[in-house]
């Protein structure tokens, strides 16, 4: 008789909830790492997505606005994924087009895929679309996943503080809307994120595959600077 289950030791390591349900520190390995856009055509506005696999699943969803609604710079965001780059030995980053697994059109950054990082994230609570309650994180942080460090402490010598002053600081962001009022808009929904795929507007593709394989983050970007691969914090 053939059995139904072979026991698997490493996936019964997994069993229970996965993913973060809460805010705090989470280490791991990005798993993607996209470039976006609005699906708003009045919208100008450009971001990074990031997934990642840690120690407690997998997190989605993760966004960083590098570009404003207006088009301009947000200089917030532009130094998170600068931190990253940084965090994890990049010099800089590229739009590469890949084809989905639904047959889309996605811009990966495969430079920072597959490596290590970590990101304190906080949970944002939202109205979704149907009226019920949902939640989203926001990268707050973003820090060694080996030292624990951010760049600025890593890089000027500094100890392990920041990370930890961040988390015990940290509380929930309620963004929820009362009833009636309509949903704030959740990490699927069309304001807040896109993944570029084939119900995106034609100008929007266009100008992102004019760039791919050769695009820079942010404006005006000043040359690589020449730091080693091998990060030593």
């Amino acid at each position: 008789m053939q059995p139904i289950f072979t026991f698997n030791q490493e996936d019964a390591k997994k069993a229970g909830p996965s993913g973060a349900s809460e805010s705090g520190a989470y280490a791991g390995i990005i798993r993607t790492a996209l470039f976006s856009t609005s699906r708003d055509p009045d919208s100008k506005s450009e971001s990074m997505e990031f997934s990642m696999d840690a120690d407690v699943g997998a997190i989605n969803f993760l966004r960083v606005s590098y570009v404003g609604r207006d088009g301009n710079p947000l200089q917030g965001g532009n130094a998170m994924i600068q931190a990253i780059m940084g965090l994890t030995g990049v010099k800089a980053l590229h739009a590469t087009e890949v084809v989905n697994a639904q047959g889309e059109i996605e811009y990966h950054s495969k430079e920072l895929e597959g490596k290590p990082i970590g990101f304190v994230l906080q949970k944002v609570l939202y109205t979704k679309n149907s009226g019920g309650d949902g939640y989203r994180f926001e990268i707050r942080q973003a820090y060694s996943a080996k030292s624990r460090k951010t760049y600025k402490e890593g890089i000027e010598g500094l100890p392990a503080e920041t990370v930890d002053k961040l988390v015990a600081s940290l509380s929930d962001k309620d963004e929820r809307q009362p009833a009636g009022t309509g949903p704030a808009g959740g990490p699927a929904s069309n304001q807040q994120r896109s993944m570029l795929g084939g119900q995106q507007n034609n100008q929007t593709q266009s100008r992102l595959q004019q760039n791919a394989g050769s695009r820079n983050v942010g404006q005006n970007q000043p040359p690589a600077q020449d730091f080693d691969d091998d990060i030593p914090f």
